[in-house]
């Protein structure tokens, strides 16, 4: 393992695999390019950069966006299976949940 949150080495070069559909200068869709184009089950999900940090919103967990400092991590992210463990919450929460990671 390498210390790039829990990306094993294996799957930092499985990374270049992902499908990533630029949007504009700020948004990305990444998609499995196993899968045919018009699989709709192929979009992983997307990802956003918000100032200096990139959201990602994976499909099956649209309640949760992770934020990374860089977009490799980000993008790396949907290779790692799971999720990370939110940090515990102080005083009122949303219905939509933030996880920070890095």
């Amino acid at each position: 393992m390498n210390p790039n949150n829990g990306v094993s080495d294996a799957e930092n070069l499985r990374v270049s695999q992902l499908g990533i559909l630029q949007l504009s200068s700020t948004e990305w869709l990444v998609r499995d390019p196993a899968l045919p184009d018009g699989d709709p089950v192929a979009l992983m999900g997307a990802i956003e950069q918000i100032g200096g940090v990139y959201g990602v919103t994976k499909l099956g967990v649209l309640n949760t966006r992770w934020f990374y400092s860089s977009f490799d991590r980000a993008r790396a992210s949907f290779l790692v299976p799971g999720a990370p463990e939110p940090p515990a919450t102080f005083g009122p929460t949303e219905r939509v949940s933030s996880r920070v990671t890095d």
